[in-house]
């Protein structure tokens, strides 16, 4: 895969050589040209991330999750129409989940658009299932949609890199996703309340194993899975200081990252949240 080296210089009040900062160099799985195009569209498509038997361990795990909260699923099903069964907090229920906290192909992109302290949002799953097209399709929305009107002077945009990352193949049957390039830049307006396209719309497939990373604030929905079951991941990236999702409840008391922290270095405290804020 093309890429390139970057390097970063943090300055920060509370590092031992605050004069020269902190220095990173990190390892872009992306070239600069793509990188330019993630920003002005707000999206970015990366084909054969998981392949074989990493793919099939991905598979696995969520569907044992999906066995194990069987309950939960219908409960979610019936309650939220298109939405499908988003399990949460996937890290503190799976080791093979956890082995994504430092992967480089989505991490070193993040970084490459926020600077090198960037934090997990959260990995979530979503799974959906066949049936008619009013019922199992999302409508547009947006991830992280945090905008004052008027502006005010010192307004900070919310930046997110989630990653979309589909362990089936994104077609007719599944569904795909279609996307609005631009509009994670529209700081006037708010997503329509409406499953259909909409002026200026991209529908993208990718196939198994890949993914669609996109700004939290891009415009997007899902089409219609009408055939076959559709099992996706969503792993979230953002700068240290923004705070976690709310998403899914409280963090499991037993979960796997608890006893992870214990030994972990201060890249991997980072990742989950821990330091690199101030």
């Amino acid at each position: 895969m093309d890429g390139h080296k970057l390097h970063y210089q943090v300055l920060n009040q509370h590092n031992p050589d605050a004069e020269t900062g902190q220095h990173w160099e990190i390892k872009v799985y992306a070239t600069p040209t793509e990188l330019q195009t993630f920003a002005d569209t707000g999206y970015l498509v990366r084909e054969g991330l998981f392949q074989g038997e990493a793919l099939e361990k991905l598979r696995d795990a969520l569907d044992r999750l999906e066995e194990r909260e069987w309950e939960k699923r219908d409960k979610a099903i019936a309650g939220k129409r298109g939405w499908g069964f988003i399990p949460r907090h996937l890290m503190d229920k799976d080791e093979a989940f956890l082995e994504l906290l430092k992967f480089q192909p989505t991490l070193s992109i993040a970084r490459a658009m926020m600077g090198p302290l960037v934090r997990l949002r959260g990995l979530s799953a979503r799974i959906t299932y066949p049936g008619d097209d009013r019922e199992h399709q999302t409508p547009w929305h947006q991830h992280l949609r945090v905008v004052s009107k008027p502006l005010p002077p010192w307004f900070s945009r919310p930046h997110c890199m989630d990653c979309l990352i589909y362990l089936d193949d994104l077609n007719e049957d599944t569904g795909a996703v279609a996307v609005v390039p631009g509009s994670h830049n529209w700081l006037d307006k708010g997503t329509p309340h409406t499953h259909g396209p909409v002026e200026g719309e991209t529908e993208l497939r990718v196939n198994a194993g890949g993914a669609v990373l996109i700004h939290g604030n891009l415009w997007h929905r899902g089409l219609p899975t009408l055939n076959a079951k559709r099992r996706m991941l969503i792993l979230s990236y953002t700068p240290t200081w923004l705070r976690k999702s709310p998403h899914g409840g409280p963090q499991p008391e037993d979960g796997l990252t608890h006893d992870f922290l214990a030994d972990a270095d201060i890249e991997e405290r980072m990742l989950l949240g821990v330091g690199g804020y101030s």
